[in-house]
């Protein structure tokens, strides 16, 4: 089974079955706004000054990614509080976040992958270039293609001009959708992780000053002492 994304925007993207051209499922979050009222000032000196009308902010309402079927039914969807999931819906299953979702007591993080296991016995496994899906033998039974031309998996000569695919091995209906929720968080959560952990290992070295003088050094350094916090910071936004 091969997907296709026809964004990059993981959140606002069609989903393609490569082996009918058929979009499968459709990915969409609105912009969350910021309520307000209004209220009526009776003070006489905010009448004279200000107008008698000012606005009262309230909390912004929470994202929701929505996921549509081929019918425009929402299938699933995720409740978004900040960066975090904190409901997630799946078929007439409502989930307490990532908590119910993923197996956060088993999450590794390891200098070069991090492995972060499913409640489907599936594990994601994602480095800094790769993203893939073991089954409980850890034989990759899926992966993530980035930026490719073609359903060939050829690289984009010029970055951000290709399309994404998703392959997996075939999966029943209820058991692809939860995978596809699942690669919507991981995805996310993978973007995230990589843009600290290349500060950690990455190769923004400068040579022109010795190691532990340059302020990247210094960050990557105390990045280093800390990888431990990395770890649980991760297993908070699973659970």
């Amino acid at each position: 089974m091969l997907f296709k994304f026809t964004s990059s925007d993981i959140q606002n993207t069609s989903i393609i079955d490569c082996a009918t051209g058929a979009v499968i499922y459709e990915v969409s979050t609105p912009r969350s706004c910021t309520r307000s009222r209004s209220r009526s000032t009776a003070s006489l000196k905010s009448f004279a000054s200000f107008g008698s009308y000012s606005q009262e902010k309230l909390a912004p309402e929470p994202k929701i990614t929505s996921i549509l079927d081929e019918e425009g039914k929402v299938v699933a969807n995720i409740t978004w509080e900040d960066r975090h999931a904190s409901v997630i819906r799946i078929g007439e299953e409502t989930l307490a976040g990532t908590a119910e979702l993923f197996d956060a007591a088993f999450v590794k993080v390891l200098p070069d992958e991090t492995l972060i296991p499913t409640r489907m016995e599936y594990t994601w496994r994602t480095t800094h270039d790769s993203l893939t899906l073991l089954d409980d033998d850890e034989e990759e039974v899926g992966r993530f293609y980035e930026d490719c031309l073609s359903e060939d998996f050829i690289p984009a000569h010029i970055p951000g001009t290709g399309c994404n695919y998703l392959e997996l091995d075939p999966r029943a209906p209820d058991e692809l959708l939860e995978l596809i929720v699942s690669y919507l968080l991981i995805h996310t959560l993978r973007e995230r992780l990589y843009a600290i952990a290349k500060y950690v290992y990455g190769s923004h070295r400068q040579e022109s000053l010795p190691l532990l003088q340059t302020p990247m050094s210094r960050l990557r350094r105390q990045a280093s002492m800390s990888f431990a916090n990395l770890r649980n910071s991760l297993r908070r936004v699973v659970s």
